[in-house]
């Protein structure tokens, strides 16, 4: 998820992922990034906190498991509408993708970053956690890393969006990953 113009571009962001065996779900979000960075950082934290203990079985459930831990937040930053974010989780099956607050997704092709969503999907939302679980989306091409557009972000040139994600090195392998 790209960090927003200003003097703390990743305040309230949050990035992490989780894998057992042939399941895998990564994540990357935002929470109270409009709040003041000591509170922006508390509200990651506690994202990124009832996010590592999700496990699952497979995909579908691991995500349905990621989006009961995300309403176990503290409804001070739960009832913000500015939580924005992209999971996606893989096992043997394939690739699908949940989200909120999100005006595009996108996942890195061989050589450019192309859509791997439609407009009108699920995906894209107002910001705020949702009331019930999205529906999951299979990812309109297969790929590793994935980006999310918040709705007020200007999408990036392409061969600047992993930087504008805060992403420094290329990865090193199969790197399953929301960005």
């Amino acid at each position: 998820m790209p960090g927003a113009p200003g003097r703390w571009p990743f305040a309230g962001h949050v990035r992490g992922r989780w894998e057992s065996g042939p399941v895998q779900i990564a994540w990357a979000g935002r929470v109270a990034h409009s709040a003041l960075p000591e509170e922006a950082w508390e509200a990651a934290e506690a994202l990124r906190d009832v996010l590592a203990g999700v496990v699952g079985d497979g995909r579908l459930d691991v995500l349905a498991r990621a989006w009961s831990a995300i309403d176990t937040l503290p409804d001070r930053w739960k009832s913000r509408e500015d939580l924005c974010i992209l999971l996606a989780a893989r096992d043997p099956a394939g690739t699908v993708l949940s989200g909120a607050g999100l005006t595009a997704v996108l996942v890195e092709g061989q050589t450019d970053w192309v859509a791997a969503a439609l407009s009108g999907s699920p995906l894209f939302t107002e910001p705020g956690a949702p009331a019930r679980a999205p529906v999951p989306q299979p990812s309109l091409r297969p790929g590793f890393r994935f980006v999310g557009l918040p709705k007020e972000a200007i999408l990036p040139k392409s061969g600047e969006i992993a930087a504008a994600c805060g992403v420094r090195a290329q990865p090193a392998a199969d790197p399953t990953g929301a960005t």
